[in-house]
């Protein structure tokens, strides 16, 4: 771009930027109800730091369907081969749930290790549709106890997937009428693979808990595959999930009979699992069916053994790296909450929620030693690894702290409280730096080579020549 069409676009950036969107048929502005929502909302939200932000949406997206249902209405008479199905598209939002979200807020307040983010949707009123797919009753963390002290990663989230049964078959009912609703029944009445259970069977008791615990061991070295020289800590890992227990007895009557039928080469390379507290499956790592490839990939666990089981008391649906990890989650007296690491990052959080999630900072470390040594291994040039060890400081510091989120529910909205060493106004701005950033980087290298390139083309012929032709071609 030339200098002279810098000058005259700048001033058609600036008129552009005074441009926006004005919805049509938008009830007219109430004062008193929107100074209510705004109260409503900062009451949630921290004043005094770096961000402070409020959004009213009240009645915006309920304009934007009757827009955009008014305008494909429109479009059928003009031509009315146009492939547009006749939709209500402010039933779609009401039946979703998202056109009663009025408000949202966010704040970011420094603490002693980073920052206290907040975010709030303001849902006045029992939640509908989607809303209720991440639960809406707060409720006590079990993955407190669960957990071991030290475990690096522990996420526990509430999911409600039958709401989005509920949703998509309304949908398609009104899509396609009683044939959409029939397609979606027959999708669900279908048997799961080999299984006798329907994905509707699993829906209907899928109004659940998922935990999902992560534990790196850093003085257990597993190597991992197509990563020449690349050792990471062993990792042991469990994911749970509340009320779907029965899914790994039928998965375990089906294994057994494929093994009866199939001894020998051909049976599937899984051991059963049955006794008073579990009942599932176990991979035979020593099973003639894994194939090379299959083998690299299984040694990532470190002589681990991965199941797939129902645990009988508790009727969770456990999957996880060992049996022998998963057996502890429910024998621990003392758990993540006595972590040291653990209370400092997730201080000033609620304990009672419907989302919870934590990261350590040993964890962010073992990333960065992890990136670190691919980088090192690649024989990049200065450049690249300059940049790489750049976005490393910027995005996870050598003493980066953990990073804590809690999501909780209450009659009148959604709140996300979180401690990071990022702050919201960081999130906003960081992918419009790593824009700069990257073009400022790919702009100077593509530059650099052209600089080059026209340098050896004003060599004379004959020096050329006297080139040896096994010189290594510029990558």
């Amino acid at each position: 771009m030339s200098l002279l069409s810098g000058f005259l676009l700048f001033p058609a950036i600036l008129i552009m930027s005074n441009f926006g969107i004005t919805l049509p048929n938008q009830a007219p502005p109430d004062p008193t109800a929107d100074a209510a929502r705004f109260e409503a909302v900062s009451k949630h939200l921290d004043p005094g730091g770096p961000l402070y932000a409020y959004v009213s949406v009240d009645g915006d997206l309920t304009a934007i369907g009757a827009l955009v249902g008014s305008t494909l209405d429109e479009f059928r008479k003009v031509d009315p081969k146009v492939p547009f199905p006749p939709v209500d598209v402010s039933r779609i939002l009401e039946i979703s749930g998202m056109d009663e979200v009025s408000a949202v807020g966010f704040s970011s307040k420094r603490i002693e290790n980073g920052f206290r983010n907040k975010t709030y949707i303001h849902a006045p009123g029992e939640r509908q549709g989607l809303l209720r797919i991440m639960g809406d009753k707060s409720k006590p963390f079990d993955v407190v106890r669960m957990a071991p002290e030290g475990t690096d990663v522990a996420i526990q989230q509430d999911l409600n997937l039958k709401v989005v049964q509920e949703v998509v078959q309304e949908v398609f009912g009104m899509v396609m009428r009683e044939k959409g609703k029939a397609m979606v029944q027959g999708m669900l009445k279908r048997p799961v693979g080999p299984f006798p259970f329907t994905m509707e069977k699993v829906l209907a008791d899928s109004d659940t808990r998922i935990t999902m615990i992560l534990d790196a061991d850093p003085t257990k070295k597993v190597k991992m595959p197509k990563a020449k020289g690349l050792e990471i800590p062993q990792l042991q890992a469990v994911i749970t999930i509340d009320g779907l227990g029965w899914v790994a007895d039928q998965v375990a009557e089906t294994l057994e009979k494929e093994l009866e039928k199939n001894k020998g080469r051909r049976a599937p390379p899984f051991t059963v699992v049955r006794n008073k507290d579990w009942v599932g499956m176990q991979v035979d790592m020593e099973a003639e069916a894994w194939g090379r490839k299959e083998k690299q990939i299984l040694n990532v666990f470190g002589g681990q053994t991965p199941i797939l089981a129902h645990h009988r008391s508790s009727k969770k649906l456990i999957l996880a790296t060992d049996k022998e990890f998963a057996e502890k989650l429910f024998t621990r007296k003392v758990g993540l909450g006595n972590d040291p690491a653990f209370q400092k990052t997730m201080k000033g959080l609620p304990m009672e929620g419907t989302t919870l999630s934590y990261v350590s900072p040993a964890f962010f470390q073992m990333l960065r030693d992890a990136t670190e040594s691919v980088t090192s291994q690649q024989k990049a040039g200065g450049a690249e690894t300059l940049m790489v060890k750049t976005m490393l400081d910027l995005m996870m510091p050598a003493d980066a702290p953990g990073e804590g989120s809690v999501t909780t529910s209450s009659q009148d909205g959604i709140l996300v409280v979180s401690n990071s060493a990022h702050s919201h106004k960081s999130r906003l701005v960081n992918p419009m730096f790593m824009g700069a950033f990257q073009a400022i980087f790919f702009g100077i290298k593509p530059s650099h080579k052209a600089s080059e390139l026209d340098a050896v083309e004003s060599f004379p012929p004959e020096v050329l020549e006297e080139v040896p032709s096994e010189t290594p071609a510029e990558e």
